[in-house]
């Protein structure tokens, strides 16, 4: 099934091909090996790095240290002000009972007849006033029998006289 002999395909046989001639290259020397000397120096140790490490963990411990020391300060304060809390709570309650105590009426009545010496009154003692004239406003330094009119304008005068005082205060 192939068709060889139909194919495109060349042999290159056929065809004369330069050959690229390669110019000798000189061998490379090979330099003898220098020993190292015996002595082998020493690697330095890092002082400098050690230094800066130790003192970055000294900052960071002490920063813990100086941490808790005001966590210290600050749970001390929190208790002595819960304390204080609680004192001030049991006075509060203490004074609420003490003043439930004087606005009762039985002991208001105790505490009049045994410090202040007070009796109740019995009721022959009690006297009722009945005013048949009904009830009548007096003004100070007014007559009791005054004229009306004459009254009358001189509450006018009056107030006339008070609002202009309110006026000279907002002046």
């Amino acid at each position: 099934m192939s068709r060889y002999n139909d194919s495109s395909a060349v042999r290159i046989e056929r065809f004369p091909v330069e050959r690229v001639r390669y110019e000798e290259r000189p061998e490379i020397e090979v330099l003898p090996e220098k020993k190292a000397s015996s002595r082998v120096a020493p690697a330095a140790v890092p002082y400098g790095k050690y230094a800066v490490i130790l003192a970055c963990v000294f900052a960071v411990l002490l920063g813990i240290v100086a941490s808790y020391m005001q966590l210290s300060t600050l749970n001390t304060q929190n208790a002595r002000l819960r304390r204080e809390i609680t004192a001030l709570e049991s006075e509060e309650n203490a004074l609420n009972a003490k003043k439930e105590q004087m606005y009762n009426l039985a002991y208001v009545e105790d505490y009049a007849q045994n410090q202040l010496g007070m009796v109740k009154a019995d009721k022959s003692q009690i006297t009722y006033v009945q005013l048949d004239s009904g009830d009548r406003m007096l003004v100070a330094g007014m007559p009791a029998g005054g004229e009306r009119a004459e009254e009358s304008a001189n509450l006018i005068n009056r107030l006339s006289h008070s609002f202009s005082v309110v006026l000279e205060y907002f002046r």
